[in-house]
């Protein structure tokens, strides 16, 4: 069976066997998979990924056949909409954009069929086929007429029978597109649009044709049938640049005829109906405007007929073909334009896109960008500069070993509050008592033979051990004092700031070595390290607010008070320069001298794109030396 099916819907893979195909097919007795083949082959032919026929019957769209697969079929019946229904009752096809599942784009063409029944071709290009959209509108318009036909008509007459709708009305869309390539065939724009306007007098059988070039938000009369030169300030021109006008201001086909002058309950075009009794032995006015790819008008024509006027069909073929020629007629245009009038139509083009209808992203991030530089250019902002701050003060003392030893116990720690007079270490004693011992014996060995020397009465031997014994006192208080000295005591109540007990306890020391640091928690402020590059704008008495590390939420403001004027490297990062700071809020108990942080000095106001771009401003001039 799917062999059956497929053979059924072969397609064939050259132009000329399409058309043959799509021939027979019209021609010969309708099977079961009648809409299925033609989907295949208008698929084939305008190069489609996916092509369906639809009908609608009220809300309800149905689909009678198609070729592709089944997500891009699901995805074109889902497409067939009632607005794009709408746009496509009024002129025979249109033409959007889709999402597939998978983010690809793909290009809708809706297409209304001549059938025995309402229905509508779909047809989905792949993106990259935008540029050939018309091309694709065209051959889908030539493949509408799904009507029976004669079988012994010929390939000439079929393929007038597919391009026209009902030729009582409308010389058909073939003839159309051979005025089309006649006009984009034209060296230059002023032949190109005389071309197309006697071009419509001969092919739709007009009175006058006329074409009018937007500029600006109006319009100008660009070419008039049967006339190489017209007086651009005449009454009749500037009529028909008022009916213009109305086209473009309403966007859409006006029309108007005499009917409609006699009739007071009427309501027509005004500029129209002027144009109609402007012109002699014309019944009737209709005004078409020619949209480019985004959709704006970008010119449009006047056919004023000695009738009743165009019918809906030929002006959805006028419509296709004037779509068609609109490209060259505009490339042409600005080649005949100067250098100037060139530069003149490109700003203009592009503010268009930004100022105009559509392309909401677009003029989002235009104004967007727009705004940014604005706030870049004209904003200011309060700058400030950063500096590593240290809280410190000059209430510190240090403590020193008073003799040779070792140290026996440490009871203090670094950070550790102290008291005046509390013990922080003490020293082992035990060589100094062992010589207290060794001097006290001398005391009794010199006191023992003084008395001796006193009951022999020998004075000289009683004075040299009394000299003696003195100097052996000497010794015992020199020993002693140093007994004192051995325990460390704090001098003043404050905060350990140097001195780990690890690092201490059991070692040796000598005379003078540093023991211990001791700060008192009063008159802290800070010294701030401020990079070289900063120093510019920093001055004696800018304020600004400092962290801690230890508390990175609570902001404690400050006052530069003193600026040490020489720098001083700091490793890898450069000269910095000392600043002192006077703290300007109450002191807390949890501060400590030598906590550091992160401090901020308020410079004043910038320009924000000074702020963001000054460093390298700075470093290109340092570069180039600018």
């Amino acid at each position: 069976m799917n062999e059956k099916m497929d053979a059924a819907t072969a397609t064939p893979s050259q132009p000329a066997g399409l058309i043959d195909a799509l021939q027979a097919l019209r021609v010969e007795p309708r099977g079961v998979n009648f809409y299925d083949q033609y989907s295949a082959l208008a698929k084939a032919l305008c190069g489609a990924e996916c092509a369906l026929v639809v009908s609608r019957d009220g809300m309800v769209t149905a689909a009678l056949g198609g070729s592709g697969s089944a997500a891009e079929r699901a995805l074109l019946l889902e497409a067939a909409t009632t607005e794009r229904w709408t746009v496509l009752q009024a002129r025979g096809y249109s033409h959007d954009t889709l999402r597939k599942a998978d983010g690809l784009g793909l290009v809708l063409v809706l297409v209304r069929l001549l059938d025995e029944q309402p229905s509508v071709l779909l047809l989905a290009l792949p993106e990259r086929q935008r540029g050939h959209l018309k091309e694709a509108l065209v051959r889908a318009m030539l493949l509408r007429d799904l009507r029976p036909g004669a079988a012994e008509a010929g390939p000439s007459s079929t393929a007038l029978a597919l391009a026209s709708g009902s030729m009582a009305n409308s010389p058909g869309l073939l003839p159309a597109l051979g005025l089309a390539t006649e006009v984009m065939q034209a060296p230059r724009f002023g032949a190109a649009a005389l071309c197309l306007v006697n071009g419509l007098i001969r092919l739709y059988g007009l009175r006058q044709a006329v074409l009018c070039w937007r500029s600006g938000g109006n319009t100008e009369v660009v070419a008039i049938s049967h006339l190489e030169r017209f007086e651009k300030t005449s009454r009749l021109v500037k009529s028909m640049q008022a009916a213009a006008n109305e086209v473009l201001a309403v966007d859409q086909v006006l029309s108007a005829d005499v009917s409609l002058a006699r009739d007071p309950q009427a309501v027509s075009p005004p500029a129209h109906l002027a144009l109609v009794q402007s012109l002699d032995g014309v019944q009737s006015v209709d005004g078409l405007p020619v949209r480019d790819s985004s959709g704006q008008t970008q010119a449009v024509v006047l056919c004023a007929c000695d009738d009743a006027g165009l019918s809906p069909q030929a002006i959805n073929d006028l419509l296709l073909m004037l779509e068609l020629v609109l490209p060259q007629l505009t490339e042409a245009r600005q080649q005949q334009m100067g250098i100037f009038k060139r530069l003149q139509s490109a700003a203009v083009e592009h503010l268009s896109v930004l100022f105009g209808p559509g392309r909401p992203w677009l003029k989002f991030w235009a104004v967007s960008l727009s705004v940014a530089f604005l706030v870049l250019a004209f904003g200011r902002m309060s700058y400030r500069v950063e500096a590593t701050a240290q809280l410190t003060t000059d209430s510190v003392r240090v403590l020193t070993a008073h003799n040779d030893g070792r140290l026996q116990e440490v009871l203090v720690d670094i950070g550790d509050l102290v008291v005046a007079g509390q013990t922080m270490s003490r020293m082992d004693t035990s060589d100094l008592r062992q010589q207290e011992l060794e001097v006290r014996s001398e005391l009794q060995r010199y006191q023992a033979e003084e008395d001796k020397a006193r009951a022999a009465s020998a004075l000289a031997d009683q004075e040299v051990a009394r000299f003696r014994r003195a100097q052996s006192q000497a010794r015992l208080q020199r020993v002693l004092n140093l007994l004192e000295q051995t325990d460390t005591q704090a001098p003043f109540d404050g905060v350990v700031v140097e001195g780990e007990r690890r690092n201490l306890l059991g070692a040796s020391v000598r005379r003078g070595d540093t023991l211990f640091r001791v700060a008192q928690v009063q008159g802290l402020y800070l010294m701030l390290q401020l990079p070289e590059r900063d120093i510019r704008d920093v001055n004696i008495g800018s304020v600004g607010e400092v962290v801690l590390l230890s508390q990175p939420g609570q902001e404690i403001s400050f006052k530069v008070s003193n600026l040490v004027p020489m720098a001083q490297v700091k490793g890898d990062e450069g000269n910095h320069f000392l600043l002192k700071a006077e703290i300007n809020a109450p002191m807390q108990t949890w501060w400590r001298p030598g906590m550091v942080g992160l401090a901020k000095i308020d410079a004043g106001e910038r320009n924000i794109a000074w702020i963001l771009f000054h460093r390298l401003i700075d470093t290109l001039r340092l570069w180039f030396w600018f």
